[in-house]
């Protein structure tokens, strides 16, 4: 069933008609479960929307969703799959209806289409071919080191169906865009990750305490995020005695909860205002992830919240991380790790202070109402673009 909105019915205007005033009507689609908490892919589109809305414009989050939404600006459809890859759970519109697709475009039109991860099946596959006399834009996230060559075959084989409906694209990093060209050769626009920094802010007031307390934030059951590594350092912190405490914060999956330490808290998946009050209270960000990660969105969040950041030396940690405000070790080892720390722990307050301070500068540069306008300067771009195409089409 189709969720009321207060975008046009189809008896509109086509959506590449002439649009009479700046608002745009905007899709955003998202090709993971809408439902699952945590999500890199998720958060960058709902805080997109968000910014996008507070322009003027109406924006729409459309996807797969393993629970209904009553949220009447997200349209969700179900027939979700698991699809494990890079040692972490992907759930996918796999099994979404075609026909429920279908209707759903042609009862609401779009100036635009933002579909981010286009290769993923088969959500973004059935909604470009209901949409394609709409103008899309395409923003891609993923990033591998390493990908077999038949990998990019059949990702270059996908595309080659659907990107000729494209006429525009984003990378959220320079690693992301490298991935992305394996199977994208046409322009492509490098616009980062952003953070809502309204939200995620530093303390009111400084936090006195005898423990400095560390925090992470990753799904445990993730092997990329690295949380074995940073529980063996924080054994080790403990065996010397320094004052420290950790909270742990992330979906446990298929792995076992965190080790019975003295001082180690885990709260599981949390809500949004608890995660940016664990950001705000804590004094120091860890992020031991071991690769695969195209952009440090976790990272964003620790520097828009003041904190200093011990991370691993990964291609989408130092896009982000800062030297002044952030200690990179090499990633898969526990030794380092715990020698960082060890270092940022025993340091003078007030250093821990400063760092966080420059952090915080940094982050601002991110900030979604900035970012914004860039994503949506695509969005005209397409639209233009569509334009000249539809005047040339027969």
């Amino acid at each position: 069933m189709v969720l009321r909105t207060s975008f046009a019915p189809a008896s509109m205007p086509p959506p590449f008609a002439e649009v009479a005033s700046p608002r745009l009507r905007v899709c955003i689609m998202v090709t993971y479960d809408l439902a699952s908490p945590g999500g890199g892919v998720k958060h960058h589109a709902q805080q997109l929307a968000e910014a996008l809305r507070r322009r003027g414009d109406e924006v729409m989050i459309v996807g797969p969703s393993s629970a209904p939404s009553t949220d009447p600006q997200v349209q969700t459809f179900g027939g979700i799959v698991n699809v494990p890859a890079n040692g972490s759970d992907n759930m996918l519109g796999i099994l979404v209806s075609p026909p429920a697709i279908r209707r759903f475009f042609r009862e609401h039109a779009f100036d635009v289409v933002h579909v981010h991860e286009p290769l993923q099946p088969a959500l973004s596959y059935w909604s470009v071919w209901a949409t394609r006399h709409v103008p899309h834009v395409a923003t891609f996230h993923a990033y591998a080191e390493t990908e077999k060559p038949v990998v990019t075959f059949i990702r270059r084989a996908w595309g080659a169906t659907i990107f000729p409906y494209f006429q525009r694209a984003i990378a959220v990093s320079e690693p992301a865009a490298r991935y992305a060209r394996l199977a994208w050769s046409r322009e492509l626009t490098i616009i980062p990750n952003g953070v809502p920094t309204d939200i995620f802010t530093p303390p009111a007031a400084p936090i006195q305490r005898d423990t400095v307390r560390l925090l992470f934030v990753g799904r445990i059951g993730d092997r990329r995020k690295g949380a074995r590594y940073l529980f063996e350092a924080y054994r080790g912190l403990v065996a010397r005695g320094l004052p420290v405490s950790l909270d742990v914060v992330g979906e446990l999956g298929e792995a076992e909860p965190p080790p019975a330490l003295p001082g180690l808290t885990y709260h599981g998946a949390v809500g949004f205002e608890k995660l940016t009050e664990l950001y705000r209270t804590c004094d120091v960000f860890v992020a031991p992830s071991t690769g695969q990660e195209s952009f440090g969105i976790v990272l964003l969040e620790a520097m828009a919240s003041a904190k200093p950041v011990v991370c691993s030396d990964i291609d989408g940690y130092r896009q982000v991380a800062i030297p002044e405000g952030s200690e990179l070790v090499p990633p898969q080892d526990a030794t380092a790790l715990e020698a960082a720390l060890a270092r940022v722990v025993s340091a003078p307050t007030a250093v821990r202070e400063q760092q966080g301070a420059l952090n915080r500068r940094a982050a601002e540069r991110y900030d979604w109402n900035l970012l914004a306008s860039r994503v949506r300067a695509e969005y005209t771009a397409a639209i233009a673009g569509h334009k000249a195409w539809s005047r040339r089409a027969p």
